[in-house]
């Protein structure tokens, strides 16, 4: 049985983008949790309080699913592991020659090996269960790599883990290393993570598993440092497509990455396998008469499986400049979720209704100056994808609109002329509370009902 512990929450931080909030963190791991991940690796508790509350805050939400917290190999880091009541701790530590110079100056590998020894002693003596890293194992000699993993184990460690933290190595690599591994360290799970930097983390990861691996380190859409490591739903589906890991609620995998992908402002890209926008869409004329017929002819696993839906539409957007220019039309924002009739008329610029396939939405909303505008007509609400507010109002220099903004967990004043940011994932909303003016949305999205991402659970 191969076994997924998923990282999105301690690797994905480490990413250019991912700086996923407390409740963003939460909902993730509840997400891990109810598709099938069979353990969370949730950040690095002793950087910061908060980072400490939100560890403690993903075990709560985790359930059953052990949730694990990396830690250097250090008493401190530890003792900080265990008061978020995580039931495991990651101890990681760099031994061959570019760690010692880069982060352990005048070390040398006796004194390493003691701290491999009393870091992963302290951690017993404290509770938890202990998986031991040897970073850069990929470039680091087999036989200290082996004897880092055996004084590990011997003080307690239940798992080792190969990191291969510059995605340098190839499959049959992989294969010889891990196979060494396993005759090194027999009766001791080994645990693979794998870096992208060469596009050969999923290859590799199949590779260890062949060679005996029991459990693959993944993130979802692949999120991590540089190019990432292995894509949490790619792996769970090709072990599946194997016969060696059953998917639990499969149908859950689209919305998992949407939302990573959101709370990252990192969308996995249009062909990424499994969740990509264009990878169940086919548009040669052959192939739709196939699909139509025996849709196994073009699709390695059924969409629905995966939380999917097929598609055999031609691609829409024309070719002729004239059907690029759109005549506004005056549109009710009640088509719209958490929308309510607002003041003034609102004018629908732009989205796929208008021109197929522009794939954004833009509106206006002339604002008419009123004695009341009541409470607002929009609720609070997030995009998968990023936007802007624009207000104009009708004075000299745009001046002569108030409103007020909600972001996140804030709300403040905004007077005209004034634009404001929104990036994926992010709640927000606005109200006018004076004066007369135009209001501007533009959404990165061609269908904004499409583009909300509703709360877990809800229709």
């Amino acid at each position: 049985m191969t076994y997924i512990i998923d990282s999105t929450l301690r690797e994905g931080m480490q990413s250019a983008h991912g700086r996923f909030t407390l409740d963003q963190s939460v909902e993730i791991a509840r997400l891990l949790a109810s598709s099938g991940a069979d353990a969370i690796e949730c950040g690095h508790p002793a950087v910061s309080s908060d980072e400490l509350l939100r560890v403690a805050a993903v075990v709560e939400a985790a359930g059953d699913v052990p949730v694990l917290a990396h830690a250097r190999a250090r008493r401190d880091d530890i003792e900080t592991v265990a008061k978020t009541g995580a039931a495991w701790v990651g101890i990681f530590l760099g031994i061959n020659e570019v760690s010692r110079r880069s982060r352990l100056p005048g070390r040398q590998l006796p004194d390493l090996y003691a701290m491999v020894e009393e870091s992963v002693t302290h951690a017993r003596r404290l509770g938890l269960r202990v998986r031991f890293t040897v970073e850069d194992s990929s470039r680091t000699d087999g036989a200290e790599l082996a004897e880092a993993y055996r004084i590990a184990t011997a003080a307690g460690a239940e798992r080792i883990c190969f990191a291969d933290t510059l995605g340098v190595m190839e499959p049959e690599d992989i294969r010889e290393r891990i196979s060494r591994l396993r005759e090194s360290c027999p009766g001791t799970d080994i645990e693979v993570h794998l870096h992208d930097d060469r596009g050969l983390a999923l290859a590799n990861s199949l590779a260890a598993v062949d060679a005996g691996a029991a459990w693959v380190s993944t993130s979802v859409n692949g999120l991590g440092e540089r190019a990432g490591i292995t894509d949490y739903v790619s792996l769970a589906v090709n072990l599946d497509y194997r016969g060696t890991r059953p998917l639990v609620n499969g149908g859950l995998l689209a919305e998992l990455s949407r939302r990573v992908g959101a709370y990252s402002r990192s969308m996995p890209d249009h062909r990424r396998p499994v969740v990509g926008r264009d990878v169940f869409h086919h548009v040669a004329k052959l192939h739709v008469a196939a699909v139509e017929r025996e849709p196994s002819a073009y699709e390695w696993v059924k969409p629905a499986d995966v939380g999917r839906e097929g598609s055999t539409a031609r691609p829409t957007l024309s070719a002729r400049p004239t059907d690029w220019v759109v005549d506004p039309q005056v549109i009710s924002a009640t088509e719209l979720r958490y929308h309510r009739k607002g003041p003034g008329d609102r004018f629908v610029l732009v989205d796929n209704r208008f021109v197929p396939g522009a794939e954004q939405y833009c509106i206006a909303r002339r604002v008419p100056l009123l004695d009341d505008y009541g409470t607002g007509h929009v609720d609070t609400h997030v995009h998968h994808c990023d936007s802007l507010f624009i207000f104009l109002g009708e004075e000299e220099g745009y001046r002569g609109l108030s409103v007020e903004v909600t972001l996140g967990d804030e709300t403040f004043p905004v007077q005209s002329p004034a634009s404001v940011f929104i990036p994926a994932g992010v709640p927000h909303g606005y109200r006018v509370v004076g004066g007369a003016g135009t209001y501007l949305n533009h959404v990165l999205a061609g269908d904004y009902n499409s583009s909300l991402l509703d709360p877990i659970g809800s229709n």
